[in-house]
């Protein structure tokens, strides 16, 4: 059983990293545009601060998680461990930011 979590743990490492080569390759390629990712409306050379935050604060809580998943001793629990507190309140008040920044320009 733990030569089968070994090798998940190695298949899901290589899967993102694989995603990340893909996506990193069409950002140099030009496939995809990246200008304006922080700004709120297209064109715009603001960076909108809540879009800023959710930027930052997505790839900390989930390479925090992916950590914590790692290092689990899965074999005598059979399961994933809890989403911290924590990490639950950095999304939520990532996530609410964001909608209050994308409310408040819009009216």
């Amino acid at each position: 059983m733990q030569t089968l979590v070994v090798l998940f743990e190695a298949a899901m490492l290589a899967w993102f990293a694989l995603l990340a080569m893909i996506v990193a390759g069409r950002i140099l390629h030009g496939d995809i545009d990246p200008a304006g990712l922080l700004c709120h409306a297209p064109g715009d050379d603001e960076v909108a601060p809540e879009r800023a935050l959710s930027v930052s604060l997505f790839p900390v809580v989930i390479i925090s998680y992916a950590y914590t998943a790692l290092t689990a001793d899965v074999a005598a629990t059979h399961s994933l461990p809890p989403i911290s507190e924590n990490l639950v309140t950095l999304l939520t008040g990532s996530n609410a930011l964001y909608l209050a920044g994308k409310f408040t320009r819009s009216s």
